[in-house]
């Protein structure tokens, strides 16, 4: 005589594999981070391609390239490397992750799966020498696809302006052949962080391949505007879905 499996919905575990998940529920805790990023003028029709519908851009169309090292957080020690484009929805600011890499797998995995960042492996720096900030990021082993370089001189007052929320397109393809995707979400994500310093000051950052894999370098340095390291506290909450596909 068969007998039914008894997993459902209601009593399986938050991740895959359902009976011991690779990893934990939302909130993520993030202590002691340290980024550089570099915010610049890029190419509008390069935005446009990559910007979801009921997404806008305001002109000239600005990006911002971040390097970021979290030394502790509650999906274990990684770094990151993000190129986020400033845009609208509904009229309001918001900041498009158009792509992300990162160097574990477990934050790759709750990225991709819970927010829809678009996250890949890749072999990431953030290294202090002398007076300077580095940043690169290669993928593969060799093929550098960006550099930042900052040399902080004047230290950024903290105000506590409005939080700027992020966005990211989370799509889950179709196991059926010729099918659209199972999935296609556009998901805000809240911010929540504590600066603890902020420092401006001379840098540059570019790209360095013209790779057709990781085509970072399509949204194009056109005007480099300002470069800034900073070091803060993080908690990464859940997101909400705000347009369905």
């Amino acid at each position: 005589m068969s007998k039914s499996g008894r997993l459902n919905k209601k009593n399986i575990g938050f991740s895959m594999p359902v009976d011991a998940p690779l990893y934990s529920k939302p909130p993520i805790y993030y202590k002691d981070v340290e980024a550089i990023s570099f915010t610049y003028e890029t190419d509008e029709d390069a935005v446009l391609d990559i910007l979801p519908e009921g997404l806008e851009i305001n002109s000239p169309p600005m990006a911002n390239l971040i390097f970021i090292k979290y030394p502790f957080s509650t999906l274990g020690p990684y770094d990151e490397v993000i190129l986020g484009i400033s845009c609208l929805w509904q009229g309001k600011p918001r900041f498009y992750i158009a792509h992300i890499v990162l160097n574990t797998d477990i934050p790759l995995a709750a990225g991709r799966e819970i927010w829809g960042y678009p996250k890949k492996l890749a072999h990431i720096t953030l290294e202090k020498e002398g007076d300077l900030i580095t940043g690169t990021m290669e993928r593969p082993w060799g093929n550098r696809i960006c550099t930042g370089v900052i040399r902080p001189e004047t230290p950024i007052e903290v105000v506590q302006a409005e939080p700027v929320p992020g966005m990211s397109l989370r799509v889950i393809p179709s196991p059926e052949e010729g099918e659209e995707p199972s999935l296609m979400d556009l998901v805000e994500v809240p911010p929540n962080s504590t600066t603890k310093e902020a420092w401006q000051g001379p840098g540059f950052a570019q790209y360095n391949s013209t790779s057709i894999i990781d085509p970072w370098h399509r949204i194009a340095i056109k005007k480099p505007l300002m470069a800034v390291y900073r070091r803060y506290d993080q908690i990464l909450n859940y997101g909400k879905v705000v347009k369905r596909y």
